[in-house]
């Protein structure tokens, strides 16, 4: 088991490593960041000036060499946006607020989509199974943004119950976590049923049922347990697909000063360091998801080799 777990960091730091590459790849030697810190009308003077600031002036081997040094420091560089700033204290005060987001959002989408897809599987084609099966694909062709509006509008402004936007108590986190969970609880559901049925059409089942055992065991003890290694696969990438970027839409509808509004604001300002952080802290937050999956795989179902 630990001997699995070392190898996966490893592989996830060689993932980070290589995305700590393209970075600088991208914005240092395909691109000219200095592009991005004067104006248009800079004369050559101007440009050749800064230029030797950043220490853009220098060869692209020293620069990477530089680039780092200072990341094994936890350097990630100042802001362009808010001089003076380092990145990483920006991407210190905003990802907690993304992070919470998400939790929040995640942990609702997989407590309403467990009991959805174990009640239409019960009985599929059955009158719940279909009202459960449309109300999933609703969820899904609606995009994201749309969902949020139309929270927003009948429970911010027309119901006057909750908050428009903004960051707070447990108030102003409902409709955000609701926005984010709902197109995830489609999703979610469809593969808990079709995971279910799958389980409950097995040998082993009706050689249970046969034996009298009694539904609720079955269900719970037997099924889904088998079917849990296909749930918590989906989980896991509705998680790193939020922390990837997807919580963007939901946070600009909501202004939810997160991760993700942070991201659109650094490109709105041509603050490419800064958007180069969050690029790396983004890639560390899936890599260690995706690590943690597959622990938890070995704990849900012992059987599975982790090689």
């Amino acid at each position: 088991m630990w001997t699995f777990v070392i190898r996966r960091v490893g592989q996830g730091l060689i993932v980070v490593v290589a995305a700590a590459v393209v970075v600088f790849l991208l914005t240092r030697a395909f691109t000219d960041p200095v592009d991005f810190v004067l104006p248009l009308e800079a004369t050559e003077e101007q440009r050749e000036a800064r230029e030797a600031e950043l220490g853009f002036d220098r060869p692209i081997i020293v620069q990477f060499g530089d680039y780092v040094e200072d990341l094994s420091r936890g350097d990630f560089g100042e802001s362009l946006w808010q001089p003076g700033r380092s990145t990483i204290d920006i991407v210190g005060q905003t990802l907690p607020k993304t992070l919470q987001l998400v939790a929040a959002g995640m942990t609702l989408a997989i407590a309403l989509a467990l009991p959805m897809g174990m009640i239409a599987a019960r009985r599929p084609g059955g009158v719940l199974d279909r009202i459960l099966v449309t109300t999933s694909l609703i969820g899904l062709s609606m995009p994201q943004f749309f969902v949020g509006l139309l929270l927003l509008i009948v429970f911010a402004v027309q119901l006057q119950w909750l908050p428009v936007s903004g960051y707070g108590g447990f108030s102003h986190l409902i409709l955000p976590a609701l926005a984010l969970a709902l197109p995830a609880v489609g999703r979610l559901t469809m593969v808990v049923r079709s995971a279910m049925i799958d389980e409950l059409n097995s040998q082993y089942v009706r050689v249970s049922k046969a034996k009298g055992t009694p539904t609720r065991v079955i269900f719970t003890k037997h099924a889904f347990r088998n079917a849990g290694v296909q749930v918590l696969t989906l989980s896991g990438w509705e998680i790193t697909r939020a922390l990837a970027g997807f919580t963007v839409v939901v946070e600009k509808v909501f202004a939810w000063p997160g991760f993700g509004l942070f991201a659109l604001e650094a490109i709105q300002r041509r603050d490419i360091f800064l958007l180069s952080t969050i690029v790396l802290v983004a890639a560390i937050l899936v890599v260690t998801v995706n690590v943690i999956i597959d622990i938890l795989y070995k704990v849900i179902d012992p059987r599975i080799e982790l090689t």
